[in-house]
Order: structure tokens, then C-alpha cells, then sequence
């Protein structure tokens, strides 16, 4: 019978099991939070990846909410956990909160086709791919959505 091998480093996880690789091939939104949290994490501690940490963090601030209500030196007194790591999950948290507040009266106006080209241009032009994009607008020519009809998804 073969022994099974700890898996203390995210290195040691066959690639289709390490998170920055899922997150890539499925999408941020299919991850556990303790992936996502190893992701902004990056490294783990002595016996414990970055997943394990995650996980760690979770149990013991009971869950994401209670890691967004802590402040930050409570986050930072947690074995692993350094000012710098503490700052990164903080920031992350923030900007998921600052999101979630954005008011539909800040969207976009597009009102020519040099606003909505302007509007893509930075992250298309990285594409190797050409793509079909398609911009949703409200009646008052509002960002409603960007959708990709065709390419790389």
C-alpha cells in the first residue's frame, strides 16, 4: 500500500489542485475561499501551505466575514500572518467592499464610438486573440455590462 505524502507546500499539490492554476483555468468565481485567500497569501508556513493558512484563517476569524470586521493587528497576531500578508487581505477586502457600494449613477456614459473604444482598449490590447465585445447601455447610455460574444472567455 503506497503511503500518502503530506502536502505541506503548494508544490507539492498536482497542478490542477494548486490555485493560481484553477483560478486560470475555472475562474475566480468557482474557488473556495481559502484558494482565493492563498492566492493573496502566496506562501504558506513551515507544515501548512498557503490553502491550509487560508483555511486556518477562516476557522478561526468564522469565516470571511469575521476576517472583514477584524482589524488589522488582530489579523497580523495570527501565526503566519505578518504586517505585510495582513495589508494584502485587508487591501483585497476593501477594494470587494468599494465594489460592492459602486452606485449605477457612477457607471460609464458611453456617448461616441471613441468612449466605448477608450472603455476596452487597455485590456484588449493585450489579447492575442481578436474578440467580439459587446457593451450593454441603459437608457441614459450607462455602463450596464460588457459582455464577450466571441473569443477567449
Amino acid at each position: 500500500m503506497k503511503e500518502q505524502k503530506a502536502t505541506y507546500r503548494i508544490t507539492d499539490l498536482n497542478e490542477s489542485e494548486r490555485p493560481r492554476e484553477r483560478l486560470a483555468l475555472l475562474g475566480a468565481d468557482k474557488l473556495a475561499d481559502a484558494e482565493l485567500l492563498a492566492i493573496l497569501l502566496r506562501v504558506g508556513v513551515p507544515g501548512e501551505n498557503a490553502v491550509q493558512l487560508g483555511q486556518r484563517l477562516l476557522y478561526e476569524f468564522h469565516g470571511l466575514v469575521g476576517l472583514q470586521q477584524a482589524d488589522y493587528a488582530e489579523v497580523c497576531n495570527h501565526h503566519g500572518i505578518g504586517p505585510a500578508k495582513a495589508a494584502q487581505i485587508k487591501a483585497a477586502i476593501e477594494l470587494g467592499r468599494r465594489l460592492a457600494d459602486f452606485k449605477p449613477e457612477e457607471r460609464r456614459s458611453i456617448s461616441s464610438p471613441k468612449d466605448a473604444a477608450d472603455l476596452v482598449r487597455y485590456e484588449m490590447a493585450a489579447l492575442e486573440q481578436e474578440e467580439l465585445r459587446v457593451i450593454l447601455l441603459d437608457t441614459r447610455n450607462r455602463v450596464v455590462f460588457i459582455d464577450t460574444v466571441y473569443g477567449a472567455r
